[in-house]
Order: C-alpha cells, then structure tokens, then sequence
C-alpha cells in the first residue's frame, strides 16, 4: 500500500506541472491562422491550348445588335482618352465602325530579348481594361508579332505576359486569348490587342482569331 504522504506529494507535484504548463501557453503569441489560398488568375486561352467555358458565361452581358454602334463609339471614346499618355509604346488604329485596336511597340514595352513587361506599360495596361469594362461585354486578343521566324516563341509569350496581367487586371480569363505569329510583310516587332464585342446573335464571332493589323 502507497504511503499517504506520497500520494499527497505526488499529487502537488501534478498540480505543479499543469500550472507551469498553462503559464507557458500564455505566455506564448497567439498565432496567426492558417492562410487561405487565394486562387490565381483563370487561364487564358492560347492558339495552342484553348479554354472551354459554358455558352452561358461566355454570353452574360452580351451586347444588342442595336446599341452597338453606340458601345464600340463609347469604348473608342473611353479607351483614346485612357491611353492619350502613352504615345511613346502605344499606338492607336480607329477605324469607322469598329473598335480601337492598340499596338504596343515590343521595343519600348518589354525587356530587351525577354517577355518582361516595363513597369511604365501596367498603367496603361490597367486604363485598357477600365475602358473595356465601361462599355460592354468583350473578348481580347492579345497577339504578338516577330519580325523573324526565329523570334516566333518570344511573341507569344510577350503576348502571354499581357494577357496574364489583363487577367489579374480582373478580365476573366475565359475572355482572353493570347497567340504569337509570325513576321509577314516586314511587320515589325509588336503586341496587338483587339479588342472584339460580345454580340447577342453572333457571340461566337468574339472568340474568333482577329486578322492581325499591319
């Protein structure tokens, strides 16, 4: 039989233990919990890996036939005056009943020889898309022009590189396409975003690849 001093000396030295322990837990900083994963951009369609959505979202917000006159001139008006300061890498081509395509000079707007986009370029990369959504429902096309067989794979990532950011820009990714080609006609070294209206009644037209501006 146990003495019953050493059950009373056992037990304080149990009451002891769990008092030491609670101290330490508080003196301990609570911790923060555990981050929640952020989901990154959607992936943008490219020519080589195209991105399925469901007819229903591609058409949310499609545009009527009969405003869309009155859409494309509003997206002109709203993207000119976007990109009025970025004469120096941007280039604007209007034409009559369509809307504004954007040429960005490859030379002033990536690193030499790589897909890195200058920090000067997301300004008005950002402006593009303000102007987009405050006119409608539309795809963009993002291509990218060498003017070299050889440079073929730097277009379409510099391409990529511009969709990507339109992308964490807020586009979904199901409204992007992203593509390279090749120099034809001594084109000259370029990202090209045409930007393509949703229309109701021909939807399917916005996805379609855009003839390249020269």
């Amino acid at each position: 039989m146990i003495p019953m001093q050493t059950v009373k000396y056992s037990f304080r030295m149990l009451m002891l233990a769990g008092a030491v322990a609670l101290a330490g837990c508080a003196s301990q900083p609570a911790t923060a919990p555990d981050a929640v994963a952020i989901a990154g951009p959607a992936p943008v369609a490219t020519a080589q890996a195209p991105v399925s959505f469901p007819t229903a979202f591609q058409t949310v917000g499609a545009i009527g036939e009969a405003q869309s006159a009155a859409v494309i001139s509003a997206f002109n008006a709203a993207l000119a005056g976007k990109l009025a300061g970025c004469k120096a890498a941007c280039k604007l081509l209007t034409a009559k009943d369509r809307p504004t395509r954007v040429l960005l000079d490859a030379d002033l707007a990536f690193e030499v020889g790589s897909a890195q986009l200058r920090p000067e370029l997301l300004l008005p990369l950002a402006d593009a898309v303000v102007a987009s959504r405050s006119a409608g429902a539309w795809v963009i096309h993002v291509i990218g022009h060498s003017d070299a067989e050889a440079d073929a794979g730097l277009a379409e990532r510099r391409a990529t590189a511009v969709a990507a950011y339109l992308s964490g820009q807020g586009v979904a990714g199901g409204r992007l396409r992203a593509e390279g080609r090749a120099a034809r006609d001594g084109a000259t070294r370029r990202v090209e975003l045409v930007f393509a209206p949703i229309i109701e009644g021909r939807e399917v037209r916005a996805w379609m690849p855009p003839e390249g501006a020269r």
